[in-house]
């Protein structure tokens, strides 16, 4: 068993202890056939005062393992009462760009780079909306479909590759 802590980006002084267990059992009747549980759970009560149920999940692989921790530790935390909030009162900003913003011409062997922050406390950044726009000085072209997306809701990295590279010129 290990135990971690937990908090809201919004409420940075509430802390949420969780246990986390992973063990197996033999399948009876199975010739030693084994199974393993994972277990996620926490004393602290739900926003009504009760226990909230851990979770457990029995179906999983070395390949999926992470992603059932934060599926399952989700649904526990969505049951916390985090509250008192604060107000997220600062909008997302561009950390870095690659290459920088001094550069006035770009080759076309260079991916392109914007790197997204957002300062805690926060809810995160929103990418539901996002639009980039690329403007090679006389026309804007709409490439939010070629933007590939990295990170998490707190720093996110969006690249752009050039799908046509010229290489060479004819006269």
């Amino acid at each position: 068993m290990a135990e971690f802590y937990v908090h809201n980006s919004l409420n940075p002084n509430k802390v949420v202890k969780f246990n986390i267990t992973l063990r197996y059992f033999v399948i009876k009747g199975e010739k030693g056939r084994y199974m393993w549980t994972l277990e996620i759970g926490t004393t602290h009560p739900d926003v009504n005062g009760d226990n909230i149920s851990p979770a457990r999940v029995h179906y999983f692989s070395a390949q999926n393992i992470d992603q059932i921790i934060e599926e399952s530790l989700a649904t526990l935390c969505a049951q916390i009462d985090w509250s008192p909030l604060m107000v997220d009162r600062y909008a997302p900003y561009v950390d870095a760009t690659t290459p920088t913003n001094g550069d006035t011409e770009t080759p076309l062997s260079v991916n392109i780079a914007i790197y997204l922050k957002d300062r805690l406390p926060s809810a995160g950044i929103d990418l539901s909306n996002l639009k980039v726009i690329l403007n090679n000085g006389d026309v804007d072209f709409d490439i939010t479909s070629e933007i590939n997306i990295e990170g998490d809701p707190y720093e996110y990295v969006l690249t752009w590759s050039p799908p046509f590279r010229v290489q060479s010129t004819y006269n």
